[in-house]
């Protein structure tokens, strides 16, 4: 791997923060390659949380220590929903970035819609890689405001940053070749439809057993969208229609009672390596509607949250450690058990080996669900 030397110019870290995504296998073109190593990550944040309610802000220029933080793996918190921006927004970690860019398949001249404008780094990698406009939309005035300040510190020229719902995207400036996603949200908007252009791609975290793993979206003869699993991720819940629910779906509970205690099962099924376990989380989402992410007191979520879920019944954990943990009755976790085991024997499949087509909800703000994943 990669490291840093004591001391580092700029230029240096953004190399080398490429360099590391290249050998993580988060990048495979060139082009992606160059635009991580030109577009200064460092521009787009101002300042971020640290731990608890810490918010460190940016020097001009930032310290060295600021910096390694900026330009290595990691996310970073940029607003909390308690402050002036009011709802969450994060630069996400670069390995993540890197892979939904690597998936957009992004070429010269591709217009792109982006929903969620964050810090507008994303926006400005696109317009590296494809020299044509990028459009992002957010419904925040801050975070919009922060956007569009830092594109233009950074030079993007050929990016535009917009107060509006997502929901909506932005129809005066379409159709776009790619309409990227960068909030977890419940299913696809008909409007995104409407502004994609013919053989466009959306690519989307979209709610899956309770976290937002990323998919591929296409259309078909009829103009259907067809999913395709890509990639293990987690993003923080658009807010408004685009996180509703299907009418017969209720939200996951967070945490869920555990009373007597917790079971547990000691190496049940195989310890699996972080992105083995999302792989698996997919899995059973994809094979009982129970699967959820839960807490209960008591359980270690470094682990890992997925559970089969029943109320008045029980819930059972399948864990990174291999061990099934369970409150209530344990038919949940011989269930649970089974469910692993069947993944196991079906030689893993991944995330990417999944697709399915989509349904269209009754509600006042319609999505485009995802439903009968199969491989």
């Amino acid at each position: 791997m990669t490291t840093a030397p004591a001391t580092e110019s700029t230029a240096g870290r953004m190399a080398r923060l490429a360099e590391q995504l290249r050998e993580l296998g988060a990048i495979r073109t060139d082009a992606v390659h160059h635009a991580f190593a030109t577009v200064p990550r460092h521009l787009f944040i101002t300042g971020f949380y640290t731990g608890g309610d810490a918010y460190t802000r940016l020097g001009d220029p930032p310290g060295d220590d600021l910096l390694d933080q900026i330009y290595s793996d990691v996310a970073l918190m940029t607003h909390r929903p308690s402050d002036a921006a009011g709802r969450p927004s994060s630069a996400s970690m670069p390995r993540v970035v890197a892979r939904m860019l690597e998936a957009l398949d992004l070429r010269p001249g591709l217009r792109v819609l982006e929903i969620g404008a964050g810090t507008g780094y994303n926006a400005a990698l696109i317009a590296a890689i494809t020299g044509a406009d990028v459009v992002s939309v957010d419904v925040s005035e801050v975070i919009v405001a922060e956007a569009q300040a830092a594109l233009q510190r950074a030079n993007a020229s050929n990016t535009a940053a917009y107060v509006a719902d997502g929901y909506l995207g932005h129809p005066d400036r379409g159709p776009y070749d790619r309409i990227i996603v960068t909030c977890g949200i419940t299913g696809i908007s008909p409007r995104w439809l409407e502004q994609l252009a013919p053989g466009g791609l959306i690519l989307a975290p979209i709610a899956h057993a309770g976290f937002h793993p990323t998919l591929a979206i296409t259309l078909d003869g009829a103009g259907r969208p067809i999913g395709r699993g890509i990639l293990s991720s987690d993003f923080m819940a658009a807010g408004g229609p685009l996180y509703g629910r299907p009418a017969d779906q209720t939200s996951p509970p967070g945490e869920v009672p555990a009373d007597g205690g917790l079971t547990v099962w000691p190496g049940t099924v195989p310890a699996l390596a972080d992105d083995r376990y999302f792989d698996l989380w997919f899995a059973l989402g994809a094979a009982d509607p129970r699967t959820i992410r839960a807490y209960t007191p008591g359980l270690d979520a470094a682990l890992g949250m997925v559970c089969l879920h029943e109320p008045g019944r029980g819930t059972a954990w399948v864990q990174r450690d291999g061990a099934i943990r369970f409150t209530g009755h344990q038919d949940l976790a011989h269930q649970l058990t089974a469910l692993t085991q069947q993944w196991d024997s079906a030689d893993r499949p991944r995330i990417s080996d999944w697709t399915a087509g989509f349904v269209l909800s009754e509600a006042a703000d319609p999505l485009w669900h995802p439903a009968a994943w199969a491989r």
